[in-house]
């Protein structure tokens, strides 16, 4: 009886070391992958590919840099790399109306791009001299960057007629775009539809592209209802140019009706971090009734645009 006893607890002592105790199995680093890899928004991607974002719909995202231009189709789920099919997009998000993509999509793009320069440099080909341009007037062909302020999950300030200053920041930002593109500047927008970027990466973009100007449009605000007029800032440290371009501007602005409260200096981030010379226009109060009424309308809003991209062009005293 003590040996049939003994066998038993000696079979069950086993079965628990070749079930229970033993360790669990690894899981595969593909496993682990499955359904959770990491994603990143669209600048930062333009970011690590060393390019920088030159158009955002929601329809359509373009990289460009480096000679090369990407552009990434979220809602039809493909991408081109100059003009041509890339393959497909994959997997995306929005957090916080920004767009997000997988990260692998640097290590393919990436790929794409240098296998692009080695194509370029083979050919030992004497290139044709290219005839000789004629010199511009003005600022012609500088970059300037045009910064729409707030945007997505940040409005911005309310006007006593229910709008909000973000949406007025944008539609005037377009509009200093297309006037400046007729000049032939170069522009790239912070944004240009409703979505939220950080202040940060608003400068950056300017360094990245090294632009000759980053100019910011907002609407002022406060608990006073009688303020009124437009003011255009430069940061503390601000050097001659962008003193320059902010008295440019001012002067240019009080054509519109509006009055002006003058060039004054605040610190900014969207200053304090531009590598140009930056400004930061408040075209007027939302809170005072009659200047947040003609912030609204549509003429105004181009007259406010004519201004600032006439202030632009005399900066560099252009015609």
């Amino acid at each position: 009886m003590k040996k049939k006893i003994l066998c038993v607890l000696l079979f069950a002592v086993v079965s628990m070391g070749m079930s229970g105790c033993q360790q669990p199995a690894k899981r595969s680093s593909a496993g682990s992958l499955a359904g959770g890899e990491e994603f990143v928004n669209v600048y930062y991607l333009a970011g690590k590919l060393g390019m920088s974002v030159s158009l955002m719909t929601d329809r359509k995202v373009v990289f460009a840099g480096g000679g090369s231009t990407v552009a990434i189709y979220p809602k039809d789920d493909y991408i081109y790399f100059n003009d041509k099919y890339f393959g497909t997009l994959g997997k995306t998000k929005k957090v916080d109306g920004m767009l997000h993509v997988r990260s692998s999509l640097q290590a393919q793009i990436k790929s794409e791009v240098e296998k692009n320069m080695v194509v370029e440099i083979r050919p030992q080909i004497t290139p044709t001299p290219k005839p000789i341009e004629k010199p511009r007037a003005g600022g012609a062909g500088k970059i300037v960057v045009i910064d729409a302020g707030h945007g997505g999950k940040d409005p911005g300030a309310t006007s006593p007629y229910g709008f909000y200053e973000k949406t007025v920041n944008l539609e005037v930002a377009l509009a200093i775009t297309k006037l400046l593109k007729e000049k032939g500047f170069r522009v790239i927008m912070t944004r240009s539809s409703d979505v939220f970027i950080e202040l940060e990466e608003r400068a950056n973009i300017g360094s990245r592209n090294n632009a000759a100007l980053f100019i910011s449009v907002h609407a002022d605000s406060c608990a006073t209802s009688a303020t009124n007029g437009f003011s255009v800032y430069v940061s503390r440290q601000a050097n001659w140019q962008a003193k320059k371009l902010a008295d440019s501007i001012n002067a240019q602005m009080t054509k519109t009706g509006i009055p002006s409260r003058g060039r004054k200096e605040a610190d900014y981030r969207v200053l304090k971090y531009s590598q140009c010379p930056a400004v930061l226009i408040e075209m007027g109060y939302l809170s005072n009734y009659w200047e947040a009424k003609q912030l609204k309308d549509k003429d105004m809003q181009q007259k406010i645009a004519t201004a600032i991209a006439g202030g632009v062009v005399n900066y560099f005293g252009g015609k």
